[in-house]
């Protein structure tokens, strides 16, 4: 038992300071050793623990995204309407896209090879559009599920493209005001059957 604290304590010290150091320099300019050194453990303890230092991003990456989803499930289902929900989603997420993990994750120049092994990120994306539906299904409760489920795979792919179009360099353009109009639309529509 006291083994498995060491481990797991040693295992949130690599956590931390790959955190506080891919923060502060980039992904690209923190070696291992820089890691360690913070951490104050030897190399070989960090290689127990990981098998590099993309796999300590990704652990990081997955942990930040689903307590950011979390959060925002949790804030959206505190709202009254639909578009208290609609303007606060708007809001998380162009605070998602401008997070500094987010940025430090995106401008890595391991993202490619990250983001194709699909196996060891969850899939967020689904709770972020099972939350869609939820807030639908209490709007329009005797709505077709399937309906809903479109309506909200729409919403959620415009919200995204919304909030990241800027950020990642997209040849996209939404003003916010637009955006608001055609997501409340959307939203409504998904009641008229």
């Amino acid at each position: 038992m006291l083994q498995a604290k060491k481990s797991e304590r040693t295992h949130q010290q690599f956590l931390n300071s790959a955190r506080t150091l891919f923060l502060e320099k980039g992904f690209d300019n923190t070696s291992i050793e820089d890691i360690v050194t913070m951490a104050g453990y030897s190399i070989g303890a960090f290689y127990r623990h990981y098998k590099s230092k993309s796999d300590i991003l990704i652990e990081l990456w997955n942990e930040f995204l689903q307590d950011y989803i979390q959060e925002s499930i949790d804030g959206a289902m505190k709202t009254t309407t639909l578009e208290e929900s609609i303007d606060y989603l708007l809001l998380r997420n162009k605070e998602y896209y401008e997070h500094p993990l987010f940025k430090c994750y995106y401008n890595a120049s391991v993202t490619r090879m990250i983001t194709s092994s699909k196996n060891d990120i969850p899939n967020n994306a689904g709770s972020f559009n099972d939350m869609l539906v939820m807030l639908l299904e209490r709007e329009y409760p005797s709505v077709d599920h399937d309906r809903l489920r479109t309506y909200a795979s729409t919403i959620h792919a415009i919200i995204n493209a919304y909030a990241s179009g800027s950020i990642l360099n997209q040849n996209l353009y939404f003003d916010e005001v637009t955006t608001r109009e055609i997501l409340l639309d959307l939203a409504h529509k998904a009641g008229i059957e």
